[in-house]
C-alpha cells in the first residue's frame, strides 16, 4: 500500500486502525527488541572514568537477581569491568577477551559464557535461587547450577569500574544498566529490552539510563568520577540511495539485516537487498536472490502518535537482527528474530520518536 492509500485508510477508519495496531504491537513485543537509548558514556582504559553509586542494602539482592544492560565494549587485557559491587566479596559483571564473565558470590564464583564481540550487544546475568544464566541479545548462552545466594558487602556499585578491580576500565560504551531483585525469564528479558524503562516495576531496583548516574526509577543515584564523555550516533541529511546490503527508506531510514543459521556465537551472514524497493518499503534475501526472507516497511505516523512506524513480515525461521537507523535523528532501532518457529510479524507503532 502506498502512502496515499495508507493515509486514506487512516482517515476512513481513524483511531480504530490505530488501536488495532497498538494491540498487535503488544502481542508481538516479546519478539521485538532494541538498542542503546539516548546518550551513553564512553570509557577508556587510558583515563580514569566511571560512575559510582553509594552502598545501599537494596543493591545486594539475595533472593534473586538480574543484571542487564547494553554495551559496546572491548577488553584491552586482563578482563574489564562493566558493573561491579566488589568482585572479591559480592557481584560483578565484565568482559574477558570477548567473553561475558560474572561473579555473584565473590572470589572463585565466576562463570564465563557468551560473546560480547561485534558492536552493541545486550547482556543479562540472572540467578533464580538454583541456577545462574547468561543471556546475549535475548538468547541463553550459559547455565550453571548454583544453590547459594549472592553474597553481600557494603561497597559502592561502580559502572565501568569496581572497588576491587579499580583501574580495569573497558574501552567503549555502556548504556541502560538495570538491576532487579528477581530473576527475569527469557521472555521478560526479550520483552523489556525493546523500550527504555522510566517507571517502577515489580522487582526492579534501579535503572541507570542514558549513560548518566541518575537512577530513573528510584533513589539510587550515583556520580561521575573522572573523565566520562557522553556520545550519540552521528547524524546526516539523508541516507542516500541505499546499497546492496542496506535500504534507504523515506530518505532517512537506513535498514539492514544480519542472519545466522547456527547456534549463538556463530558466524552471521548479511541480508541482501532484493528488487522492488519503494520509498517506504523493501525486501531482503539471505540464501538466493529469488528466495526473499524479510519485508520491511517504515511509515510516517507522525500525524497520529508522533512516531515513525516499523512493520516487518518474514518467511523464515532463522535468527536475524534487523536494524532501522534514522540517520537524521541519530536514533537506532534493533529487532531480533529468534530461531525455531516461523518469524512473527512486527507492528511497532512506537518505533522512532523522531518526528518530523
Amino acid at each position: 500500500m502506498n502512502r496515499r492509500g495508507f493515509s486514506s485508510l487512516l482517515r476512513g477508519r481513524g483511531l480504530g486502525i490505530l488501536f488495532a495496531v497498538l494491540a498487535l504491537s503488544t502481542l508481538f513485543a516479546a519478539q521485538a527488541n532494541a538498542q542503546p537509548f539516548g546518550m551513553w558514556n564512553v570509557y577508556n582504559r587510558a583515563t580514569v572514568g566511571y560512575i559510582e553509586i553509594p552502598h545501599n542494602a537494596a543493591l545486594n539482592p539475595t533472593s534473586g537477581i538480574t543484571i542487564e544492560g547494553w554495551v559496546n565494549v572491548t577488553d584491552p587485557g586482563g578482563c574489564s569491568n562493566i558493573i561491579g559491587k566488589g568482585y572479591t566479596t559480592a557481584w560483578w559483571v565484565g568482559i574477558c577477551g570477548t567473553t561475558l564473565r560474572s561473579y555473584l558470590r565473590g572470589s572463585g564464583s565466576f562463570h564465563d559464557g557468551g560473546s560480547l564481540a561485534g558492536g552493541w550487544n545486550h547482556f543479562a546475568v540472572t540467578w533464580n535461587g538454583s541456577v545462574r544464566r547468561h543471556y546475549i541479545n535475548g538468547e541463553q548462552v550459559g547455565e550453571w547450577p548454583e544453590a547459594s545466594p549472592p553474597t553481600t558487602n557494603t561497597q559502592p556499585v561502580r559502572i565501568g569500574s569496581d572497588v576491587n578491580y579499580a583501574n580495569n576500565y573497558p574501552n567503549g560504551s555502556i548504556n541502560e544498566i538495570r538491576l532487579w531483585n528477581v530473576a527475569r525469564t527469557v521472555d521478560q528479558i526479550r520483552a523489556n529490552i525493546n523500550v527504555p524503562i522510566t517507571t517502577a516495576q515489580t522487582g526492579l531496583v534501579a535503572v541507570w539510563a542514558a549513560g548518566g548516574p541518575a537512577d530513573v526509577v528510584g533513589p539510587y543515584d550515583g556520580a561521575r568520577v573522572g573523565s566520562l564523555p557522553a556520545m550519540t550516533f552521528p547524524v546526516a541529511a539523508n541516507c542516500g540511495s541505499g546499497s546492496a546490503t542496506s535500504l534507504c527508506l523515506n530518505d532517512r531510514h537506513a535498514v539492514s539485516v544480519r542472519w545466522r543459521t547456527d547456534p549463538p556465537g556463530g558466524t552471521l551472514g548479511t541480508g541482501q537487498v532484493a528488487p522492488l524497493t519503494t520509498e517506504e518499503s523493501g525486501l531482503f534475501w539471505f540464501f538466493g536472490p529469488n528466495n526473499w526472507e524479510v519485508m520491511v516497511k517504515v511509515l510516517n505516523g507522525c500525524g497520529l502518535n508522533d512516531r515513525w512506524w516499523v512493520f516487518t513480515a518474514a518467511t523464515t525461521n532463522v535468527y536475524y537482527r534487523l536494524e532501522v537507523f534514522d540517520i537524521r535523528a541519530g536514533v537506532n532501532k534493533v529487532y531480533f528474530n529468534y530461531p525455531g518457529p516461523p518469524a512473527p510479524a512486527v507492528t511497532d507503532v512506537s518505533a522512532l520518536a523522531t518526528c518530523p
